[in-house]
């Protein structure tokens, strides 16, 4: 019999959880950074201040064990179309950060910098998904399928007038889940053209995925909950 999970909403209070979290099991997987060889104490601000600016919304979810343990997590926040710029969704290095890490944030942020002009014109705000994550010993139990929406409520929806759900996805399994889940691919950055400053390709992953997808799917495309 499999262990009864809880699937809660994610609040300020769980972030340093979440961080460690992260840390512990997202970090290891996650194909790009693996790739690159960042260091975890590099990554640890930008995957900080990642946690605060989603906890502001009602909208991230984790996964527990009944001991309160986290096995899995999902970071959303919002992003305005009359934003000023793409400061509410970009990722920012350190001054002192490594070539690899600059070049890695910076093709995070190229893959969204032009989302405004490539998404439907009647669309002015979108739940921006940045992490998901499911721990090892917990994987293909259907748990990040039941994550896309499990806080996803009809009320806070209209309340922030989301029109649909972006979704940068690095890894081949996200990038599946996506895909079979109705969201369509907008853009794609191809890892061959991460290079190094005297032109080496640095980012080859180790999972099959091929390059870096911006995703989205329509809001009314979603079954919500009531």
């Amino acid at each position: 019999m499999q262990e009864k999970l809880i699937y809660r909403l994610a609040e300020r209070s769980d972030a340093p959880s979440i961080l460690e979290y992260m840390l512990v099991h997202f970090f290891p997987e996650e194909p790009c950074s693996k790739a690159l060889k960042i260091d975890i104490a590099e990554i640890e601000p930008i995957y900080e201040a990642l946690i605060y600016r989603c906890l502001d919304f009602p909208f991230s979810t984790v996964v527990t064990r009944q001991s309160g343990e986290i096995v899995a997590c999902l970071l959303n926040s919002i992003w305005r179309r009359d934003d000023q710029d793409c400061e509410a969704a970009d990722y920012d290095a350190e001054e002192e950060a490594t070539e690899n890490m600059v070049k890695f944030l910076k093709m995070l942020n190229q893959c969204h910098e032009d989302f405004w002009t490539l998404a439907p014109p009647d669309i002015h705000v979108v739940l921006h998904r940045e992490i998901s994550s499911v721990s090892d010993g917990y994987k293909r139990r259907g748990i990040a399928t039941k994550m896309l929406t499990a806080n996803m409520t009809r009320d806070n929806i209209d309340a922030y007038n989301v029109g649909g759900v972006i979704s940068e996805t690095s890894s081949f399994a996200n990038q599946v889940l996506l895909e079979k889940n109705g969201f369509k691919c907008l853009k794609e950055i191809p890892y061959s053209s991460i290079l190094d400053s005297q032109g080496n390709q640095i980012l080859k992953t180790d999972d099959g995925s091929e390059g870096l997808r911006l995703n989205m799917k329509r809001i009314e495309h979603f079954k919500l909950v009531d």
